[in-house]
């Protein structure tokens, strides 16, 4: 009986001591920032979505469209002559073919492309500067032309393609890359947008497993404003005559915040992700509608009912960007403004995705700032007055103020039609320029519309 009392004493102590210790490790996590809680649940906890829906902790997020994603227009060139060169003024014997408005055939040949894209900025040897006569001639010839719109760090782009890029192009940037072929080798052409020369450079791949994909594609009646001679002289040159239809899916747009602040938990996951600790901050209302400022810590965070917020920071108080190098990268700082992104406007945005539009101060990546536009169906969205989606400015190696536009997009079941693309041309034929097809939010509503380049 001794020994069973013992024992029972001795359970009871273990029993004490577990629920000290449980006691113990869950006041230390209720104080403490957790900085891998992410926005798992706020999809679903915004005032437009239903109260009750539940999100596991494994649900998979809304994919955000980000610098890595598909070129907003693409156009395939098969050269069907014998001859080894093709001028670009001489093009009876070549075909384009080219998407810019249908996003799914623009998925479908990106899927087929991104391999060599990737292989060639890889494998790329030294750039080599050429004139604009060179690269025309290398347009026309057989290969693969991408165009961003939105000019991309190559060595972003390359890590979205699953490689790493050459150390000679890793400060580079472009908007329009080609693929081309000379004497049965894959050479990458591009357009660096800080000087605006023009490169090529020698990859380490052979071209004929590209030509091959080229070869299943139709015959194309695309063309480059240049191949149009005088008739266009003053649009931009590299403008792509689609020849496609500019009907699009109508879309509507809504403040995701109209119906009220999203609930405790994913206000607390809110401000993690601004590292911004919910249990300690101090809340201040601002304003009648509800709109709100958390302060912890040196850092803020207002939420805007208008549908807008505002991180910022006083002192040296900013968010720190990991770096993967022993120097800060511009790679490093689009990476994590993009977690941020995808994590918070990004899970509301509906039918939108969102994609890096500008890049200010890129040689110096730990003072630069980094902004992102909506995206629907791969068209741009525009605001009035140039406003962004959410726009970074970076200090000392850390984000210091962040901004945010917060939209909710539907698709209406409806199409709709902007005039057509060659009347688009016509209305800036003389000014000059490069039309652009966007979806135009005025805040009462979304409209088809173009805008000048």
């Amino acid at each position: 009986m001794k020994d069973r009392a013992k024992l029972i004493d001795t359970a009871k102590n273990y029993i004490i001591a577990y629920l000290l210790l449980s006691a113990v490790f869950l006041m230390f996590k209720a104080v403490v920032y957790e900085p891998d809680i992410t926005l798992r649940s706020l999809i679903s906890r915004f005032g437009s979505a239903s109260e009750n829906a539940e999100v596991s902790a494994g649900s998979v997020k809304k994919p955000v469209r980000t610098s890595s994603s598909i070129p907003m227009f693409i156009l395939v060139t098969d050269e069907h002559s014998t001859r080894h060169t093709v001028k670009y003024d001489d093009n009876e014997d070549i075909s384009h073919y080219a998407v810019k408005y249908d996003n799914d055939e623009k998925n479908r040949m990106f899927s087929l492309f991104s391999s060599a894209l990737g292989e060639a900025l890889g494998s790329s040897k030294d750039p080599e500067p050429i004139s604009a006569d060179e690269w025309k001639q290398a347009l026309g010839g057989s290969g693969v032309f991408f165009d961003y719109l939105y000019p991309q760090p190559l060595s972003t782009i390359a890590v979205g393609l699953g490689t790493e890029i050459t150390e000679n192009l890793s400060s580079d940037i472009a908007r329009r890359l080609f693929l081309g072929n000379v004497d049965g080798n894959l050479l990458l052409y591009y357009i660096s947008e800080d000087s605006g020369t023009i490169y090529r450079c020698e990859t380490a791949s052979g071209f004929a497993s590209l030509l091959s994909k080229i070869k299943e594609f139709p015959m194309g009646n695309a063309k480059f404003a240049f191949e149009l001679h005088d008739e266009y002289e003053n649009l931009d040159p590299y403008f792509i005559f689609s020849g496609e239809s500019t009907k699009i899916r109508e879309v509507s747009a809504a403040n995701p915040l109209r119906n009220g602040l999203p609930d405790e938990e994913a206000l607390t996951e809110l401000l993690n992700l601004f590292e911004i600790n919910s249990r300690i901050a101090s809340q201040h209302p601002e304003g009648t509608d509800g709109s709100v400022v958390y302060v912890e810590n040196g850092r803020s965070l207002r939420i805007d009912m208008a549908g807008k917020m505002l991180f910022s920071v006083t002192g040296k108080n900013g968010i720190v960007i990991p770096k993967s190098s022993d120097n800060l990268t511009i790679t490093d700082c689009i990476s994590m403004c993009s977690q941020i992104v995808e994590n918070s406007i990004g899970q509301v945005s509906g039918e939108g995705e969102i994609g890096l539009t500008s890049i200010k101060n890129l040689s110096f990546p730990s003072s630069c700032s980094i902004s992102f536009g909506y995206f629907i169906g791969g068209i741009p969205v525009t605001f009035p007055n140039g406003v962004y989606a959410a726009n970074f400015q970076i200090n000392g190696g850390a984000i210091t103020r962040a901004e945010f536009r917060l939209r909710e997009y539907t698709y209406s079941g409806d199409t709709t039609s902007a005039i057509p693309e060659k009347m688009a041309v016509a209305i800036v034929k003389s000014k000059g320029g490069e039309p652009i097809l966007t979806y135009g939010d005025q805040n009462d509503g979304v409209t088809c519309t173009w805008i000048i380049n």
